[in-house]
C-alpha cells in the first residue's frame, strides 16, 4: 500500500424524530501511514506533509494538538489507556487541509499488530468548539464489517445532550472504506446516522489537482455546511441545547458515569 491515498465519495447524515431531516454532500478523505510520512510528502507536488501547499496535513491538526510525531503521541495514549497489542502500523483516515484550513469532525485511526491484524480503532471527534474526544474501540470481530459501540462523551450537536451511545460499523480500507455512525438516544429511540464512503484513489500531482478542481471549497464547506443544517433543523423546530445544558445531562445525578 502507499503510504498516501485519497478516498472520494460521500457522506449522508440522517435525523430521526419529530425534526427529521437528510442531507449528502460529496467529499475526500485522505489516508496516511503516520509511520511514513517522510515518504507521503515526496507523492505529490501539491500535497505537503508539515509544509504549505494547496492540499497538506499537519500532525498538530489532530491527537492533543502539540506533537508532530503523531505516530507516538497515539502509541503513548494507547499504552496510557492500558492496550497492550502492539502497534507496528498506524494509518489515519482524515480530511485535508485545503488553502491552509480544515475542520474534522471526526477522524479515525486504523491500529494494526505485526502480522497485519487490526486490534483497535480510535475515533477522534472533534466539535466546532476545537474540543476533541477520543473513543477507543477494540477490533477483535472476524469478518469485514467491524462493530462497536461506546458511550457519548461530547457536545456535538446544539440538538442533542451528552447521553446516549454511538454505534459504529466500520469497513476498514481497502479499494474502498466505510463507516456508519449511529447515535442511539438514552431512551432507545434512534437519534441520528451517519455514513461515509469512498473509493481509493493514487496521490499524485495530477489527481491533487483534480480534487482541488473538484472540492475547492470542501474543508470550508463542512462548517459553512453544519450551521446551514444547523439553521434548517431549528426552522424544523428542534429543540436547541446550549452546551452547558446539554453537558448537564451528562454530569447530573444518576447519569452514567
Amino acid at each position: 500500500m502507499s503510504p498516501i491515498s485519497f478516498y472520494t465519495g460521500a457522506v449522508v447524515h440522517r435525523r430521526y424524530g419529530a425534526a427529521a431531516h437528510k442531507l449528502r454532500y460529496r467529499i475526500a478523505y485522505v489516508l496516511l501511514d503516520l509511520d511514513q510520512l517522510k515518504d507521503a510528502n515526496k507523492v505529490s507536488r501539491l500535497f505537503g506533509i508539515e509544509r504549505s501547499g494547496l492540499l497538506n496535513f499537519r500532525a498538530k491538526d489532530h491527537g492533543g494538538g502539540t506533537s508532530t510525531d503523531l505516530a507516538s503521541w497515539i502509541r503513548d495514549y494507547l499504552i496510557a489507556e492500558g492496550v497492550t497489542d502492539e502497534a507496528s502500523r498506524i494509518e489515519l483516515l482524515t480530511l485535508p487541509r485545503m488553502f491552509g484550513y480544515v475542520f474534522n469532525p471526526i477522524s479515525v485511526y486504523f491500529i494494526y499488530d505485526h502480522s497485519g491484524a487490526l486490534h483497535h480503532i480510535l475515533y477522534q471527534v472533534t466539535n466546532t468548539f476545537s474540543e476533541r474526544h477520543f473513543y477507543l474501540c477494540r477490533a477483535d470481530q472476524a469478518g469485514p464489517i467491524i462493530d462497536q459501540t461506546s458511550e457519548k462523551r461530547l457536545y456535538v450537536s446544539p440538538f442533542f445532550d451528552v447521553e446516549g451511545a454511538y454505534r459504529f460499523k466500520v469497513q476498514p480500507p481497502t479499494e474502498t472504506v466505510a463507516l456508519t455512525i449511529r447515535y442511539d438516544l438514552a431512551s432507545g429511540d434512534k437519534g441520528l446516522t451517519a455514513t461515509l464512503t469512498g473509493s481509493r484513489q493514487p496521490v499524485t500531482t495530477w489527481r491533487s489537482a483534480r480534487l482541488l478542481m473538484q472540492f475547492p471549497f470542501m474543508t470550508l464547506g463542512v462548517v459553512v455546511g453544519i450551521h446551514w443544517q444547523a439553521l434548517k433543523l431549528w426552522l424544523k423546530g428542534a429543540k436547541y441545547r446550549s452546551r452547558s445544558a446539554a453537558t448537564k445531562v451528562r454530569n447530573s445525578p444518576g447519569a452514567q458515569p
